[in-house]
């Protein structure tokens, strides 16, 4: 057995040791979600490895049971994971929407209650109302730009005359009727008057 497998029984062992203390409820909601089968067909709708989908389970679970917050899930997905930002919101959105709120529905059906946040809180669930935009989305090419590699296409500006107006030429004058003076002192020489 190694060092890692160790690790990983430790917290496994700090998981449901945590679920345990969760109110009866809060567990029962929880496992009415079958949020690792979700996570599981991250694997052919976003391409992540066992390795990434194994992280993102912990984390999940260590935000369920509330050994961590919801802060430090996104960075935890972030460094464990591998993933830009923007994968990490475009991540934290899909386990809202098929996650965290069905666990908000089962629990507002178990409690009652339509405004039970307290318990939500406890069990470390946080929903982002979409009113609320927490997390800022980015514009398209901004995104693309941090990214990957990014270039402006090519317009070709066409350059000619056409578009100058032309000039009265009956009353303008010709370049030799106009007479220029040319100083007699260099004019940065000068003295101010």
């Amino acid at each position: 057995m190694n060092n890692t497998d160790n690790t990983t029984d430790l917290l496994q062992m700090k998981i449901e040791e945590a679920k345990a203390l969760l109110p009866e409820d809060t567990r029962n909601a929880i496992d009415a979600v079958d949020y690792k089968t979700v996570i599981l067909e991250m694997r052919k709708t976003r391409g992540y490895t066992f390795e990434q989908l194994g992280d993102l389970e912990t984390e999940t679970e260590l935000l369920l049971c509330g050994l961590i917050s919801p802060e430090d899930y996104s960075k935890e997905l972030e460094n464990r994971m591998h993933l830009q930002k923007t994968e990490v919101n475009e991540l934290i959105k899909e386990m809202n929407d098929r996650v965290f709120a069905k666990i908000k529905e089962n629990l507002i059906k178990r409690t009652g209650e339509k405004d039970d946040m307290q318990v939500l809180n406890s069990a470390g669930i946080e929903i982002i109302d979409e009113n609320k935009k927490e997390i800022k989305e980015t514009h398209p090419i901004f995104a693309q730009k941090l990214s990957g590699s990014f270039q402006i296409p090519v317009v070709k500006t066409e350059h000619s005359l056409d578009n100058i107006t032309k000039i009265n030429t009956i009353n303008a004058p010709t370049p030799q009727s106009t007479i220029t003076s040319k100083p007699t002192i260099d004019p940065y020489r000068e003295i101010p008057e």
